[in-house]
């Protein structure tokens, strides 16, 4: 399978880099219009050049994660190439009606993931057009789930998961940022305070997804009467950090929305 990713920023970048690795993927064809800021060395199999339609013409896949706008003529340049191939798209912003209008003999994808796909642990959700057979649902499949783990949702519930995942490692990284600062403060070196707060990060989120065990059952189980936890979780609860974290989401997925809502308009 040959698979195109048209547009190298940061998500396409990471795409790419993950997709090479798979032993079904024989080429990705990466194209970028400054090629010189792609990091080095590349895989084998990734191809890079400045030629979209080319790229697209060549592959068996197209992916585009090109900025929404850049979307008319990206997708302009590559409509006549897409004829009966899947179409990934990551450009947030871009509704799938509005892909099919560009692209209306492809069988096009609207997708959304997040930075974590640079090491193959992404969340990524994704809506389907109307045209894909189960055997492109498949390839579909198999590529998103390259990048991590993915989900298939409603296309009217993007917005949120850009807000939700898209968005957060931001919110993550916040989070671990503030732990290692407070790992400072009680005494521990920079060093170690950030390698203790990232693996309490990946392992409980693991311990949470290999075992069931709901978030409420295992802080009850961290939690012991006028413990140590008790005390901590006492300052989170009166600096509202629940209530900030559902705050930050909901402004997230209402400004994804205005945005969309303001491109539509605009294009």
């Amino acid at each position: 399978m040959i698979v195109a990713v048209i547009g190298a920023g940061k998500i396409g970048e990471a795409v790419a880099r993950v997709l090479a690795k798979s032993a079904k993927v024989s080429q990705v064809l990466v194209t970028k219009r400054n090629t010189a800021t792609l990091r080095t060395p590349l895989p084998q199999k990734i191809h890079v050049s400045t030629d979209n339609a080319a790229s697209a013409k060549r592959a068996d896949v197209v992916i585009v994660a090109v900025k929404a706008a850049d979307a008319k003529n990206v997708l302009d340049a590559i409509s006549a190439q897409t004829r009966g191939k899947i179409v990934i798209s990551f450009m947030a912003a871009i509704s799938l009606s509005r892909l099919k209008r560009r692209l209306p003999r492809a069988k096009v994808v609207r997708a959304m993931t997040n930075m974590a796909a640079m090491v193959g642990e992404a969340a990524t959700a994704y809506s389907p057009g109307p045209n894909l057979a189960e055997e492109d649902m498949e390839t579909v499949r198999f590529l998103l789930g390259r990048l991590g783990e993915s989900v298939e949702l409603p296309e009217s519930q993007l917005d949120a998961v850009t807000a939700l995942s898209g968005s957060g490692p931001a919110y993550i990284a916040i989070l671990i940022d503030a732990l290692v600062t407070a790992g400072l403060k009680v005494g521990l070196p920079r060093d170690t305070a950030f390698r203790l707060a990232t693996q309490t990060l990946v392992g409980t989120a693991k311990l949470l997804r290999e075992t069931g065990m709901g978030t409420t059952e295992l802080r009850d189980a961290v939690t012991t009467p006028a413990g140590t936890t008790i005390a901590g979780i006492y300052e989170l609860e009166k600096g509202s950090f629940r209530t900030s974290v559902i705050n930050a989401v909901e402004a997230a997925t209402q400004a994804a929305e205005r945005v969309a809502k303001k491109f539509e308009a605009e294009h």
